[in-house]
């Protein structure tokens, strides 16, 4: 009976921490932008929040989930959200660069539409080749990639961010970390985002983009790995001639 008590309790604590931990698309989603239009100049949000964003220098191209855009010298822009600030959150994306990035000028991924702020997602910022760049209400910090480039190809991003830490994660796996000591801030609520180059539109990131989203929630190791295995799993289901060695970690 005892063991019976004890396997129970084991299952109904694993239980409650799938249910406490788990991140609920319908409710803590802040944006997705799928970029599955596949024509014209804009482009929309899929959550609850709607959010629209107008494309320049996009080309519509196939991506790791239906389509994607490929950036050359421009950027998607996103008015301010005109949201809460979360306290944590997420920010998720798959990019695959044109040409090779081991250095040269800085390119900025994800940045602030105007004014100052974070978060902000840039390469080849000072000695660092990949840097994302994020705030608590009291401080700026950085989390740093090991990464020494970056080949032409797709690679999955996410940043996480708590009140006790940032973590990077490339292809599903740990790539840095920093400690951040607070609530999150999120400066996009109120100036606006550019997703492919920065605040002054240039310091272009010329690649593809897709899947782009932020949660209001820190996702934890295992829901990266998921969400991750699961957009390989459909890419493939999609072409049958995939391999995964192709699109798996390279570093």
């Amino acid at each position: 009976m005892k063991s019976v008590i004890c396997l129970f309790t084991i299952i109904t604590l694993g239980l409650c921490y799938s249910t406490v931990y788990a991140a609920n698309p319908a409710e803590d989603i802040i944006f997705h932008f799928s970029f599955d239009e596949g024509n014209g100049n804009k482009t929309a949000d899929i959550s609850k929040n709607n959010f629209k964003g107008t494309i320049k220098n996009g080309e519509w191209v196939e991506g790791i989930l239906g389509r994607a855009l490929k950036f050359n010298n421009g950027a998607v822009t996103v008015p301010a959200f005109d949201v809460a600030e979360p306290e944590e959150m997420t920010i998720e994306m798959w990019f695959k660069p044109t040409e090779k990035i081991a250095g040269g000028n800085r390119i900025d991924i994800m940045y602030r539409l105007q004014g100052g702020g974070r978060p902000h997602l840039t390469f080849n910022r000072g000695e660092i080749l990949f840097g994302c760049y994020l705030a608590t209400k009291v401080k700026e910090f950085q989390v740093a990639s090991t990464y020494n480039a970056f080949e032409p190809q797709w690679y999955y991003l996410v940043v996480t961010q708590d009140q006790d830490k940032a973590i990077m994660y490339i292809d599903g796996e740990k790539d840095g970390e920093a400690e951040s000591g607070g609530v999150v801030k999120m400066d996009f609520a109120t100036v606006g985002m550019s997703i492919g180059a920065n605040s002054g539109n240039n310091n272009f990131f010329n690649g593809s983009i897709d899947e782009v989203k932020m949660w209001s929630v820190a996702l934890t190791e295992a829901e990266v790995k998921k969400h991750m295995d699961e957009a390989l799993a459909v890419e493939a289901h999609d072409k049958l001639t995939t391999t995964w060695a192709k699109i798996k970690l390279r570093k």
